[in-house]
């Protein structure tokens, strides 16, 4: 059922085109949820398909963006002194095995997917599946091949993601869930919450963790309001600037994101500039500054192959951009 917790019209929201972007998504195969707030006020919210309010979803790469925000406060409280800090400076200690070559890749290379590991995923490749059943996952990131300079090319890597959980780990001497539960979690009052972790007892970078759409809702508020919850700088507003900045072309691999942050989509959409954070068959906290606007949605991902799975993400994104967006005015 919908609830609408705030008059929509208020909000500068057209009601009508609201309330037929709601037809959309009853209609979209899989969708779970879909949030609509604005100038801080949630606007419209609904659950599908069995799913409401108190639902934990595997949020699957949104998992990547709470990465970048991790890593924006681990600079800022010192536990991090630069994006060009390299892999050798933390990892060579834990792993088996960290070519020289290999251990120059940077933090920043790894937060823009241009640390030239050859990764086959977004192209329907087996390279996720192998490192998730590999019993090594950060080994078997680092163990890829070339496939390009590092520094120069964009190429979708989860297992490149996960490393950044392992540095994080290594540069703050806590869990990354305790990390993100003591700077990020805990301030934005999300409790409930699972992680999953890798062999080596590594909270996964790349994917992994599961919110409720409110706590979501949450996130891309703070992105909104410049890294700000309630009063409390949760991470410097300099840094939501630089995370969500267009940093590299992603050649269009994911529609609506032909631009790439720090692990966050940059694009546009019905005339808006908007960052997102997705996940795996329509996972997203969409945030347009310009408008005043987060838009988050979860989907059920459960039996789906690599091409349903897409299939479903692009019918969620399509009721977010063309028929959310459309619904708000200036």
């Amino acid at each position: 059922s919908t609830v609408a917790c705030g008059s929509g019209s208020t909000q500068g929201i057209d009601a009508d085109l609201l309330e037929l972007a709601y037809a959309r998504a009853r209609e979209t195969p899989g969708i779970r949820s879909l949030l609509v707030q604005r100038h801080g006020v949630l606007v419209a919210e609904e659950y599908f398909h069995g799913s409401g309010p108190d639902s934990l979803d595997q949020v699957w790469s949104v998992t990547k963006s709470v990465m970048s925000i991790l890593t924006g406060i681990a600079l800022e409280r010192g536990y991090l002194t630069s994006l060009d800090q390299t892999l050798d400076e933390f990892l060579r200690p834990v792993v088996d095995s960290l070519p020289a070559d290999k251990g120059r890749i940077t933090l920043r290379q790894l937060l823009t997917m241009t640390s030239g590991l050859q990764w086959h995923e977004l192209d329907g490749g087996d390279d996720y599946d192998r490192w998730v059943t590999s019993g090594d996952m950060v080994q078997y990131a680092i163990d890829r091949p070339w496939a390009s300079v590092p520094g120069t090319t964009f190429l979708y890597n989860t297992g490149a993601a996960h490393l950044v959980s392992a540095i994080l780990t290594e540069a703050t001497g806590m869990s990354t869930l305790d990390f993100a539960s003591q700077y990020l979690f805990g301030p934005l009052g999300i409790t409930q919450l699972d992680w999953w972790t890798d062999d080596r007892g590594y909270y996964t970078g790349g994917m992994g963790v599961y919110l409720r759409p409110r706590d979501m809702m949450k996130v891309g508020e703070m992105f909104l309001r410049h890294g700000v919850w309630h009063d409390s700088q949760i991470v410097n507003a300099a840094w939501v600037e630089e995370t969500t900045a267009p940093h590299v072309m992603t050649g269009n691999v994911m529609p609506f994101g032909p631009r790439y942050g720090y692990l966050w989509w940059v694009g546009p959409g019905q005339g808006t500039a908007f960052f997102f954070a997705n996940g795996f068959a329509g996972q997203f906290i969409l945030v347009a500054p310009d408008l005043d606007l987060v838009v988050v949605a979860t989907s059920a991902w459960r039996g789906l192959d690599w091409d349903s799975a897409g299939a479903q993400w692009s019918a969620v994104m399509d009721v977010i951009v063309n028929h959310v967006l459309p619904a708000v005015g200036d």
